[in-house]
């Protein structure tokens, strides 16, 4: 049986689980959850179906909604020594790369107080570890697409899981979280959502569709205007509604038209390249309407955002991504829906809506 190591949000596990069990069971793989509460780690166990059958892949990590990075062919060392924890990890690592070839290692880290104590303890680890890989004989080719990415995860000093992923099937960044600069001119933290949304839902044939040649867009709930700076800061020209006051200095942009409206029941005149909205609301609320956006042909593409319950929060995404295929009219054939709780997302989840054919117009 393989194990496979998925990192989440802290308090997200059981929420995680659940999703792996179902996503794994889409592709023909049974197996169950270790769910490692408060730490932000599932453990997920699982074999194919059909186990003769080489055809059989296990789901793709960047498919997921709950995990940030999927690590596959898991295995857990013990026992590691004050003085040498190098050489059982790297013994472990060698059977991970059968060619004699790593793309990169990633040291990385449990959300709990004693993963986060861990962190800095790796700076001074590291070159021991790679010191020890070259004596393996391990080559670092960072330039081959096809050599593994692989991985250490400490829950303490004494144990460490080892594991690999491929660069196309995985997060390109240390525990699935990209590093981002909280830009001095936004007026709040809400814009680094918006950001990490970009980074991690569209790929970079997307991003230059969609941002490279500013066009329009509506901000539904935009003050003060986290999100409507990601997209000025682009040149886009944002409608921006809420009846809540808007920074003055987006407003001295000249790219800002704000609308002290409800912002439920705004409609522009024309519709708009992108529709983005972080609202305050119940998914109850903001799936319609964000479906009958789409139904109107009011919007193109569309990023929002959905607070979830407290509880059976991905039961509540699968109701909510079954509503927004019934209530706008589209479907899987015409359009892409990505979902995913970022980093910088809290108790909700940013789920990206565009045209299956690339393009705005």
């Amino acid at each position: 049986m393989r194990s496979f190591l998925l990192y989440c949000r802290a308090g997200f596990e059981k929420d995680c689980a659940a999703e792996a069990h179902d996503r794994f069971a889409e592709k023909g793989w049974n197996g169950y959850p270790q769910i490692q509460e408060g730490q932000g780690l599932v453990i997920f166990n699982a074999d194919p179906f059909d186990p003769e059958d080489r055809s059989i892949h296990p789901p793709c990590g960047l498919d997921f909604v709950f995990a940030r990075q999927m690590v596959d062919d898991a295995q857990l060392v013990k026992g590691l020594a004050d003085g040498d924890r190098a050489t059982p990890l790297v013994q472990a690592l060698v059977s991970l790369a059968p060619k004699g070839v790593y793309r990169e290692l990633r040291l990385e880290y449990l959300e709990s107080q004693e993963g986060l104590g861990i962190a800095p303890f790796y700076k001074k680890f590291s070159p021991a570890l790679f010191n020890a890989l070259k004596r393996q004989g391990l080559k670092h080719e960072r330039q081959d697409a096809r050599a593994p990415i692989l991985h250490i995860l400490m829950p303490s000093y004494e144990e460490a899981w080892v594991g690999r992923s491929w660069p196309s099937r995985t997060s390109p960044w240390v525990n699935g979280i990209p590093r981002l600069k909280f830009p001095k001119d936004a007026p709040s933290r809400s814009t680094l959502k918006l950001d990490e949304a970009f980074l991690t839902l569209l790929d970079e044939e997307e991003r230059k569709k969609l941002l490279e040649n500013p066009g329009t867009a509506v901000d539904l709930g935009a003050a003060p205007g986290g999100w409507t700076f990601q997209m000025v800061q682009r040149g886009f020209f944002v409608t921006a509604v809420d009846n809540g006051a808007m920074d003055q200095a987006l407003m001295n942009t000249g790219l800002v038209d704000h609308k002290t409206e409800d912002a439920l029941k705004f409609r522009p005149r024309h519709a708009v390249d992108l529709l983005l909205c972080d609202m305050v609301e119940r998914p109850q609320k903001v799936v319609p309407l964000m479906a009958s956006w789409f139904k109107d042909r009011l919007c193109r593409w569309a990023v929002f955002n959905l607070k979830l319950p407290m509880k059976k929060r991905f039961e509540e995404y699968e109701n909510s991504l079954q509503q927004f295929w019934e209530l706008s009219g589209l479907n899987p054939d015409t359009h892409v829906l990505r979902a995913r709780q970022l980093y910088h997302d809290r108790e909700e989840i940013t789920v990206l809506v565009r045209p299956k054919v690339l393009g705005r117009g």
